[in-house]
């Protein structure tokens, strides 16, 4: 069965993704500063972002850079680390995507974000079914993010220090707000502190890079495992 996937989603889902649109411009100002004052141009920065996509993964990247100790295959793997919790957005939006085919729903994939991902689950749950709405919240957000790192990246040198703004509290404030939206009942407090747990077992040993990829998948496999069989029907 193919869903529907119209100019008319899409536009419901750009005025989302509008809405969404002023904190990531100021995240990807962020990184745009952090990224020139790492020592790349404006064209390097443009380019991770646009290959990246991925705020934490891309600052993350940029501290190894700036330890001055750092190799391609670390970069790589600090990126698929923090990356990682992406399998577990396209495993739950799956089930409502893919029934617009693969040639809508790959290319609508690439657009998703943490911002959008939300968004686009709670219109779900509530009934949207155009599935053009995914990449209508995705558009504005890859603008506003590119735009924001040539910014930031040009004005680096002048700016002040980006840990002097608060950028590094964007994104554990950003999570903490997805949290409290998801969170219905306080069941649903289970698997975040089991999440929770495994992230500060596993940086204890490992580094807060793989606690985050813990925290990911011992919270969901457990709320997978514990989930009411009435729920998943």
């Amino acid at each position: 069965m193919h869903a529907p996937f119209t100019g008319a989603g899409f536009r419901r889902g750009m005025r989302v993704g509008l809405a969404l649109s002023l904190p990531i411009l100021i995240y990807g100002l962020a990184f745009g500063l952090v990224a020139a004052q790492a020592g790349m141009g404006w064209g390097w920065a443009l380019g991770w972002s646009a290959g990246v996509f991925s705020g934490s993964a891309q600052l993350a990247a940029v501290s190894l850079i700036q330890t001055g100790h750092v190799t391609l295959s670390s970069i790589a793997l600090t990126i698929l680390v923090m990356n990682a919790r992406y399998l577990l957005f396209g495993a739950t939006i799956q089930p409502w995507l893919s029934q617009a085919g693969p040639a809508r729903a790959l290319p609508s994939l690439l657009l998703i974000g943490d911002a959008n991902w939300i968004a686009t689950m709670r219109a779900a749950e509530q009934g949207e079914e155009d599935r053009a709405y995914l990449m209508g919240t995705g558009v504005p957000l890859v603008v506003v993010w590119l735009a924001g790192t040539v910014a930031g990246a040009i004005f680096g040198q002048i700016l002040p220090d980006p840990h002097a703004l608060g950028a590094d509290l964007m994104l554990p404030a950003f999570a903490a707000a997805m949290m409290a939206v998801m969170i219905r009942s306080r069941m649903a407090l289970v698997p975040v502190a089991v999440g929770a747990a495994s992230a500060l077992a596993v940086a204890h040993f490992a580094g807060a890079g793989w606690g985050i990829v813990a925290a990911g998948v011992c919270g969901a496999a457990f709320a997978a495992l514990t989930v009411p069989k009435r729920a998943r029907a």
